[in-house]
């Protein structure tokens, strides 16, 4: 993905729900911090580790790009989606 194209909003809208219910906020709060680049308060909720790699990947949309394609996130949109597996 080029800086320039946007992700599909069904997916982002989708891992946004995945992600805010595991992090006991809304989808519409996360999308708020994720735009405003702070971060801090629903990475704290996370593990080191996996606040690490988010952190990595919100800084650089390759990385961003690769999680998103990752069979974990896949299998995630799928069931959001319900498209069964991705």
């Amino acid at each position: 993905m080029s800086k320039n194209e946007k992700p599909d909003p069904r997916l982002l809208a989708a891992l946004l729900k995945a992600a805010s219910a595991k992090l006991g906020t809304t989808p519409e709060a996360l999308s708020e911090e994720l735009k405003s680049g702070k971060l801090d308060s629903a990475l704290g909720k996370l593990p080191e580790d996996r606040a690490a790699q988010l952190r990595a990947a919100a800084a650089d949309p390759k990385r961003a790009e690769q999680l998103l394609r990752s069979p974990q996130a896949r299998a995630i949109i799928g069931k959001l989606s319900g498209k069964g597996g991705g």
